[in-house]
């Protein structure tokens, strides 16, 4: 292999673990940041990173033909289930307010459509990201079981 497509690759990887950080941590803190002048701002933009994060979630195999390296990041995941739980409340929280509840983020009226999309959409995106980490996982012990 080229210095070049090494190079690519693990700046990939890198780039699509720390895409994987930013989601998880700021989803996870989403539950205690209470609405400011702006309301759902950060909801909004939780639901703008959605398509980035699934994309993101893929390009953590690039770096599976070099065992090596791809055994060394697959570390960076175990943070990411240890922050499961408290994605996985905010995203309860959303879901009991906003879809159980009928009630918007940040005020007492219906809650825009988008609000009743957040919280399912967020689970998909929480199960697809860690079921790719578990594949980068799974990946690295097929390889040393060859």
């Amino acid at each position: 292999m080229r210095f070049a497509e090494v190079f690519l690759r693990l700046g990939s990887a890198l780039v699509a673990w720390m895409m994987m950080y930013a989601y998880f941590l700021w989803l996870a803190a989403v539950y205690v940041i209470a609405c400011g002048p702006d309301g759902d701002e950060m909801h909004r933009l939780l639901l703008g990173l959605v398509p980035f994060v699934c994309g993101f979630a893929f390009a953590l195999q690039v770096t599976r033909p070099f065992a090596e390296i791809h055994s060394i990041l697959r570390w960076l995941g175990v943070p990411l289930f240890l922050l499961l739980p408290c994605a996985l409340r905010s995203v309860w929280g959303v879901f009991q307010t906003v879809n159980i509840n009928a009630i918007a983020i940040c005020a007492d009226v219906t809650p825009p459509t988008w609000q009743s999309l957040w919280a399912p959409l967020q689970l998909i995106t929480l199960l697809l990201a860690l079921y790719m980490v578990a594949r980068v996982w799974r990946s690295v012990a097929q390889d040393k079981a060859k």
